[in-house]
């Protein structure tokens, strides 16, 4: 049959919701700032000894530095740009240009001091400083030259002045560093002298190089002005431009007079044909005739100030009298007078005589006034075809003069600056000066104690922190039961202290009763005493965790097999019945049973008959442990292929609780597997009232009671708490038991050796006195087991522990 098929006979069984596997919580095993404090703690020890000895190194090594190899420093600054002139390029005004080409002679761009101060590093400018040294001082390290700006706001960071170098110098000898700095300030500002004159050279020489091209270029623009201004006749186009536009609105106005004169004349030639005009409407004016070309003119009778010549001036001074006789005699005759009559009919053969005459001379003046007006418009369209040409003109003359004026200045520019280097050369100025002399400052400037030492206890707390994570990683396991207690934040139940007796209890499957009872005296005494005192403890907190429900059932398990959980639920068991009670102890762990081996009893019938096959009672396989009529056990029986199918069902509970009600027992103690990596521990504790997770110092990697614990809550078993178990020797107590707590101390008493007996009973064992001084002179002996004693004594107080 498969492992995993159920055997015949087998109750249905109710299948529980179990958490999946999952990878282990790594967040432990990892590094987080929050847990450097207790790791440090943890691992104080090698902590403060790594950091007092990287502490001292680094101070002995300062001192030692400070007393056979000081460092002295020197200085001067350096003034490199003239606050006061200022550069070429930032001049104005008529001598803008002279800069400008000065500036390209020279080859001058932005003072990039980043990389002065680098050339001034370089052996090109120190060689010779160097070499001079080399010959004063052989044999001796020649100091070191540097040079970085110096702050422009006194000390105040972040302000730098980019025209004031700081030069420094560093080196043994403080005598050598100031004859190096004085030579070093030499030779800067003869560097300085000697560029400054190759650049000029340089510039003079490409100014020289430039003047015949400008010189020709010159002579090339002033012909083209002169060859301009004779093909196209002007001598200054822009002003003879202006007295053509003033001409053209002068013709302009006077035509828009003549075309106002010549409107009134056509109007007085209309009024004329209408018969509107009379003989007193006419008068002679020669100044208006004058003003309108005309040589004689009449008034037209409109208001207007049109003026017409009037050529046969008899007619006209004829009608004048006629009209007047009629004026006169009508006055005096009647209309039917033959006179007036005579008069009237001597007036109407004049009329139209004058008429004629009239529209005569407004016809002549018209036409003259045309004439003229024809005139006056060739002369405007001459003008205005004149003028077209002159904006082409203009922009062609000013670009000309333009450019003349342009090479014009270049040549005065590059003449002029050509003198001016010229007379720079010949000056003997040095571009740089000194504005602070050469000091060396006679104390060591290194190294400095109080940084050697700061930095000696920074590293020391680095590599201490370092040397603590390291060995925490290294040994990541629980030292102390106060270790568990501070991770888990779980209550701690009890502590089983190291026990040597119980060495190879499981390998050797021993049969332990017997034997811890004839443990009378001697150091067998003690060790009994350390566990029956450790497992009363247990039971007490077991009894005081609920004061509403009594604790009927539990069980105890393990995130890892071998911490010994089963050895423990035996002993707790016993120590129940030493007690007075009656106790019930299940071995619940049907994948590899050991209570039997344990107890020395049989296992061919127990849980797993009763969970798999019909018709056993749980009376039928209870056994009690003999000498111990008390304390009852139902061994695993049977291994079933499928144990977590069995511990599911819904008999499993069933007997559970009539085991709790019905038996008549103080407390059931099941024994379970591992809790990680199978079911069987979460699938029975959640039919109990609680369950106790055992946790062995110096053994189980801490993050694995950590997820055993997730792992029993995720199921919904109560966990009633955590039992801490030394599994390894501790060099803390005397006699080598407890958990490396002295006697007496105030830590003791009140910190995590409550949990350990051994200091009470240290009280009462005054008859042990001679033999534990026989103990401790056989412990001074260099043999194997006092060697493997020291070398566990020295890695746990390695430890910290």
């Amino acid at each position: 049959m498969s492992s995993g098929s159920p055997p015949k006979g087998l109750p249905s069984a109710r299948m529980v919701a179990l958490p999946l596997p999952e990878a282990f919580d790594t967040e432990e095993s990892g590094f987080r700032p929050g847990n450097l404090l207790r790791v440090l703690r943890r691992r104080r020890r090698p902590f403060l000894i790594t950091m007092v000895l990287v502490a001292v190194a680094f101070g002995a090594r300062t001192v030692w530095q400070r007393m056979n190899a000081p460092v002295f420093q020197g200085g001067f600054t350096l003034l490199i740009s003239d606050p006061i002139n200022q550069p070429r390029s930032g001049s104005s005004g008529s001598t803008a240009g002279s800069s400008d080409i000065a500036s390209v002679a020279l080859n001058e761009s932005r003072l990039d001091v980043p990389t002065l101060m680098r050339v001034l590093e370089s052996p090109a400018v120190l060689g010779p400083v160097y070499e001079q040294l080399q010959k004063s001082h052989a044999g001796q390290a020649m100091p070191g030259v540097s040079v970085s700006l110096v702050p422009a706001g006194g000390n105040a960071p972040g302000l730098l002045a980019a025209g004031v170098l700081a030069v420094n110098a560093r080196g043994k000898d403080p005598d050598l560093v100031g004859r190096a700095l004085s030579l070093t300030e030499k030779a800067y500002l003869q560097w300085s002298l000697q560029q400054r004159r190759e650049k000029l050279s340089e510039g003079v020489r490409f100014l020289d190089e430039q003047a015949p091209a400008l010189q020709q270029r010159f002579r090339t623009l002033q012909n083209q002005v002169e060859a301009f201004r004779r093909s196209n006749r002007v001598l200054l186009p822009a002003e003879e431009a202006t007295a053509v536009r003033q001409q053209v609105g002068m013709l302009r106005s006077r035509l828009a007079s003549q075309q106002a004169e010549r409107e009134q004349l056509l109007r007085l030639r209309d009024d004329v044909a209408a018969g509107r005009l009379s003989l007193r409407d006419f008068s002679s004016d020669s100044r208006s005739s004058a003003a309108s070309g005309l040589e004689g003119s009449v008034d037209s009778g409109l208001g207007t100030n049109v003026r017409v010549n009037l050529p046969d001036q008899a007619i006209l001074e004829e009608l004048s009298n006629v009209e007047k006789q009629i004026a006169a005699a009508r006055v005096t005759f009647q209309p039917s007078s033959p006179f007036l009559q005579n008069l009237l009919a001597a007036r109407n053969q004049l009329r139209p005589q004058l008429e004629r005459k009239e529209m005569e001379a407004v016809d002549a003046a018209v036409q003259k006034l045309d004439g003229a007006m024809a005139m006056n418009q060739a002369k405007v369209e001459q003008l205005e075809g004149r003028f077209e040409r002159q904006p082409g003109l203009l922009r062609e003359y000013e670009d000309l003069q333009r450019q003349l004026k342009a090479a014009e200045a270049n040549l005065a520019s590059y003449q002029s600056t050509r003198e001016q280097f010229r007379l720079e050369i010949a000056q003997n100025n040095v571009p740089w000066k000194v504005i602070a002399p050469t000091v060396v400052n006679s104390t060591p400037v290194e190294p400095q104690l109080g940084r050697g030492l700061l930095q000696g206890l920074l590293f020391g707390l680095v590599a201490g922190a370092g040397v603590a994570l390291l060995r925490d990683r290294l040994d990541h396991v629980f030292h102390s039961p106060g270790e568990v207690r501070d991770e888990l934040k779980k209550p701690q139940l009890g502590h089983i202290p190291y026990i040597s007796f119980f060495e190879g209890v499981r390998a050797e499957k021993r049969f332990l009763l017997k034997e811890l009872d004839n443990q009378e005296s001697g150091v067998a005494r003690y060790q009994r005493f350390h566990y029956q005192e450790a497992f009363r403890n247990l039971y007490t907190s077991l009894r005081f965790l609920s004061t509403e429900k009594p604790l009927r059932s539990l069980a105890l398990s393990s995130s890892q097999p071998s911490e010994g959980k089963s050895l423990a639920i035996v002993l707790l068991a016993k120590t129940m019945h030493e007690l007075g009670r009656r106790v019930l102890l299940v071995d619940s762990d049907l994948r590899k049973p050991q209570i039997h081996h344990r107890l020395g009893l049989d296992n061919h019938a127990g849980l797993s008959n009763l969970l798999a096959e019909e018709g056993w009672a749980w009376r039928d396989v209870l056994q009690t442990v003999p000498d111990y009529p008390n304390w009852d056990v139902i061994t695993a029986g049977q291994r079933p292929p499928d144990p977590p199918r069995l511990l599911s069902s819904a008999r499993m509970g069933e007997l559970v609780s009539d085991i709790a009600t019905h038996g008549g027992y103080d407390l059931v103690l099941y024994d379970t597997p591992p809790a990680l990596g199978l079911a069987d521990a979460a699938l029975v504790a959640e039919h109990l009232d609680g369950i106790v997770l055992l946790v062995s110092l110096n053994r189980v990697d801490r993050a694995l009671p950590a997820e055993a614990i997730k792992r029993i809550e995720a199921a919904g078993a109560p966990l009633l708490g955590v039992l801490t178990n030394s599994r390894v020797e501790d060099s803390g107590s005397e006699g080598g038991y407890g958990y490396g707590y002295g006697y007496g101390s105030y830590r003791t008493l009140a910190g995590e050796a409550a949990l350990d007996p051994s200091s009470s009973y240290a009280y009462y064992r005054d008859g042990e006195a001679a033999a534990a001084k026989q103990r401790g002179l056989r412990s001074l002996l260099p043999n194997a087991a006092n060697r493997q004693r020291w070398g566990r004594r020295v890695r746990q107080w390695l430890d910290g522990c």
